[in-house]
Order: structure tokens, then C-alpha cells, then sequence
């Protein structure tokens, strides 16, 4: 079976065959659906191999995209499925999301799986950057009225990034990115949803209370 992730033990398990049987008996249709209720299962193909009096089987794995924040961290594969609960060993060097429901997520609410599908399209171009890339980012919020903003992992700087048009933002965002790096820690927020331009909120200094003469 040749499996990174799923083991033989636990699918041979799952998959429960009596060897009594004979091939003509099983069917192949359970099997497969039976193999399929492993969390890193995303298909499973049986086949009878009369030449060799034998059973095939044939599984493919998810590939796990994203770590995302509900009660605890979850995985992502590349169709934005939530397929398990990530053991510490599992948790990846990479953005986590955060900011939707679990509920809505397992009812495939649209809007949180249209924002889900926007994260990963996101983290896909991040990787191809060398400027400003994945590992320069620690989280991504996804919220259902203000679309996604990443957090930075130097100073937390939020960077609006809205729903559309990332890879033209993160092309901006590239731009100013040398003259915002000495002032990150003054940095309220970036917003990147105008159509030509980075807006830089500073953050308000808070003076404390004034001296009475």
C-alpha cells in the first residue's frame, strides 16, 4: 500500500477481510468505503488480481495544506476538507487559520468554505514569494465580513488583504515593505483593499494622563 501517513495495520484493521473467504465473495465496493473512514484516506481503490489469486489495493492520501484554529488545531488538505486533529508531531511550519466556526466549517457553510478555498490560494502564492512569503507570516483571520488579513511574524503588523486579488496586493505590499520594516512596532494596520494603493495606520500614542502645574 506504500502510505506515508495511514499504515498498513491500520488499514488492514479497518478494512477487516476474512481470508476464508474467497476472492469471488468480497466486495470490493464495501472495502473501499470501509478504508475510506481513515482520516488521511481520500481514496481508496480495491481490485481482484486473478493471475495471482490476489486482493489490490490501491490508496491515496490527502496532502495536508494548513493548520486551522478551532478549540484545537486541526489539518487542511488541498481541497480545504478539515480531515483530523492535528497530534503535535502533525503541526506544520506554516500560517495557521483562524477566525471561523467549527460547526460551519463541518456544515460546509459557504461562505467559511469560500474563505477557506481563498486562504489556501493565498498560502500557494506565498510560497512562491521570496520577498514576502509564508514564513514572514503567522497567521491568516478569515472573517466572514472583512475577508482575509494576515499577522505578521515580525511585530503582528495586521495586512488587510479583503477576498480577490492577492497576488496584485501582495504586490504592492512588496513595494513598502522596506520602509515599513523600522517603524513595525508603531504600526496599527495595512490595508491593501484600494485599488492602488497601501493604506498604513499608525498606532496613537498614548501620552498618559497630563500633568497638573
Amino acid at each position: 500500500m506504500g502510505c506515508l501517513n495511514a499504515t498498513e495495520s491500520e488499514l488492514l484493521s479497518l478494512a477487516n477481510i476474512d481470508f476464508k473467504d474467497s476472492l469471488m465473495n468480497l466486495n470490493l465496493e464495501d472495502l473501499s468505503q470501509r478504508l475510506s473512514r481513515h482520516p488521511w484516506v481520500e481514496n481508496a481503490r480495491v481490485q481482484r488480481d486473478w493471475s495471482r489469486k490476489a486482493l489490490i489495493i490501491e490508496v491515496q492520501e490527502r496532502t495536508p495544506r494548513a493548520l486551522i484554529l478551532f478549540e484545537d488545531f486541526y489539518l487542511l488538505d488541498q481541497h480545504g476538507e478539515v480531515f483530523k486533529k492535528a497530534d503535535p508531531r502533525e503541526r506544520m511550519d506554516a500560517p495557521v487559520l483562524t477566525g471561523l466556526n467549527h460547526k460551519d466549517v463541518l456544515k460546509k457553510d459557504p461562505q467559511s468554505t469560500r474563505l477557506i478555498l481563498q486562504a489556501l490560494d493565498l498560502l500557494g502564492q506565498l510560497r512562491e514569494r521570496r520577498m514576502f512569503n509564508g514564513k514572514q507570516v503567522s497567521e491568516i483571520h478569515l472573517s466572514k465580513q472583512n475577508g482575509l488579513t494576515v499577522f505578521t511574524v515580525e511585530g503582528a503588523i495586521p495586512i488587510r488583504l479583503g477576498t480577490e486579488s492577492f497576488s496584485e496586493k501582495l504586490d504592492r505590499l512588496e513595494k513598502i515593505l522596506p520602509d515599513l520594516a523600522p517603524k513595525a512596532k508603531s504600526i496599527e494596520y495595512v490595508d491593501l483593499n484600494y485599488p492602488t494603493k497601501a493604506v498604513v495606520k499608525m498606532k496613537v500614542e498614548d501620552k498618559g494622563p497630563a500633568r497638573r502645574s
